[in-house]
């Protein structure tokens, strides 16, 4: 372990720790932080790394006094707060201590603190380029900056996103990815530029692994500026806020799969990345699931774990894919685990998502669109929250009003992992509304973004019947039936894993369509 000074500042992540101040900066921007807390995190930064007891720690932070140990977790939960997204920095060693597992750099607090290693989930938000002297255009790209680094840092579960200002010190491109990697001990750099063409702008957006100086992700879109340059903003944001925390999320996934030794950060993130790799197919729930639990083994208290487990049992129950005889278990599973998520970090933006999918298993429709509003005041855009929207509408028999909150989910793009789960609740919103040519066109996207989505081929086949194509949806309802062979599994009681006494009669009443269309497929093709 290196010898550093008491009178040393620590640098780990976008932290500093000024010892003689008894100050905590995140990105030079002071941090509130308790004097016992302070003790704590200087102890165990101190540490570098190595298993500190509690029995160490209480001697330690509380010198010739008899502390409870119940102190001990409070404060280490006071630490973890002022850390915000860093806070699994501090790795629970279940019945020993604490350990804190952030590469700590030491220099004098004169000095500048050296160059820190990478962490998980870190990254840099370069200022967007832009291509001529539109003054509109120059304002977009700055909200697009300012915008990109709040919404990430609130998305991405367990990350580092530095700062706005920060990142405006690197937008003369004069230092390459790997070297603002170094400097600022980040994973990942983002990059883009937005050019205007008439009523369009162009998009482009590259994320970096600094350390590889290589390309992880890349994408190109248009959007148009008919509704204004806030509303381009918001869809511009929207889209890369979701799709950089993803691919960022599986790339350090695969990293964390070649650990020898995981641990619970590591383990949640293969968690969680098996889930969206697999775009919450069936096959996918037991080997997730046993992943989470691991990490909570290893760390009863890692959040990130609790609210991956908890939106995982959640999407399962929603989804069909939890047996029948284990539903009650795995609800109460999933509301537990995202309310201690909430408890701890009441804007946790993946254990609300996952909180208005519990609701929206439990009927409880009017208070998941509650939830689902919360995550978009944090996230405009945000898809998950948009596609909540729609299907808690649906089921209070308002099509009109899900069609626009599934459209808006739409907008994230057709990379997205999750897109089948929002165009089937548009899909099925357009059979509601009796426009059956376009509720074609969308279930044949759900069977293209979800082939294994037993549900898709058989909603295809519906629409199609409806539309007039009875000989395509034949053909269509016989995949269904290879896809899902229990007679019992296809009947379209089965698509609504919600309390149906709960849902609204005009959303019946406008069903009776499709499982009289369902019905007569099952007989022609029996």
């Amino acid at each position: 372990m290196n010898e550093d000074s008491d009178g040393d500042d620590l640098a780990f992540g976008n932290f500093t720790l000024r010892r003689r101040d008894r100050a905590l900066l995140a990105d030079g921007a002071p941090v509130e932080l308790g004097g016992r807390a302070f003790d704590l995190l200087a102890t165990l930064a101190g540490g570098r790394g190595a298993l500190l007891t509690k029995d160490a720690l209480l001697r330690q932070v509380w010198p010739g006094a008899i502390v409870e140990e119940n102190n001990l977790h409070t404060q280490i939960g006071a630490v973890r707060r002022a850390l915000g997204p860093a806070r699994d920095a501090i790795v629970t060693v279940p019945g020993r201590g604490y350990r804190f597992v952030l590469p700590v750099t030491s220099a004098s607090p004169a000095g500048a603190p050296a160059a820190v290693a990478p962490v998980r989930l870190s990254v840099l938000v370069l200022p967007f380029l832009t291509h001529g002297d539109d003054a509109m255009v120059t304002g977009l790209a700055e909200g697009v900056l300012e915008s990109l680094t709040t919404d990430l840092s609130r998305t991405l579960a367990g990350g580092v996103v530095i700062s706005r200002t920060t990142a405006s010190l690197f937008g003369d491109r004069r230092l390459s990815a790997r070297a603002i990697g170094e400097e600022l001990g980040v994973r990942y750099v983002l990059e883009g530029s937005v050019t205007a063409d008439g009523p369009r702008l162009r998009v482009n957006a590259q994320l970096i692994d600094a350390a590889a100086d290589i390309h992880v992700w890349a994408e190109r879109f248009d959007t148009l500026l008919s509704a204004g340059a806030l509303a381009a903003q918001d869809a511009i944001v929207g889209r890369l806020a979701r799709m950089v925390a993803l691919r960022m999320v599986l790339a350090e996934a695969r990293r964390a799969a070649l650990d020898s030794v995981p641990d619970a950060g590591g383990l949640a993130l293969q968690g969680l990345g098996s889930a969206i790799a697999s775009r919450m197919a069936p096959q996918s729930v037991p080997a997730a699931r046993a992943l989470f639990r691991r990490a909570l083994a290893l760390d009863p208290d890692n959040v990130e774990a609790a609210a991956g487990l908890g939106t995982l049992e959640a999407y399962a129950l929603v989804n069909g894919f939890t047996p029948e005889a284990e539903r009650a278990e795995r609800l109460a599973d999933a509301e537990g685990l995202t309310n201690r998520v909430l408890a701890a970090e009441p804007e946790h933006v993946g254990a609300l998502r996952a909180r208005a999918v519990v609701l929206r298993a439990q009927g409880r429709f009017e208070d998941a669109i509650i939830i689902a509003q919360a995550v978009l005041l944090r996230c405009p855009g945000d898809p998950p929250a948009c596609r909540e929207l729609g299907l808690n509408h649906l089921y209070l028999g308002a099509p009109e009003e899900a069609v626009h909150w599934f459209s808006q989910a739409e907008l994230s793009g057709p990379a997205d992992p999750a897109r089948w789960s929002w165009l089937q609740g548009l899909g099925r919103a357009l059979l509601q509304l009796e426009r059956d040519a376009e509720a074609v066109a969308v279930f044949r996207m759900v069977v293209e973004s979800s082939p294994d989505w037993s549900f898709g081929h058989g909603l295809l086949a519906v629409a199609l019947a409806l539309d007039g194509q009875p000989e395509a949806a034949r053909e269509r309802f016989a995949d269904f039936i290879r896809h899902q062979p229990d007679p019992d599994a296809r009947l379209p009681a089965r698509l609504i894993r919600v309390p149906r006494h709960r849902v609204s009669p005009a959303y019946h009443q406008r069903e009776v369509r499709l499982v009289r269309t369902f019905a007569a497929l099952e007989q022609a093709c029996a």
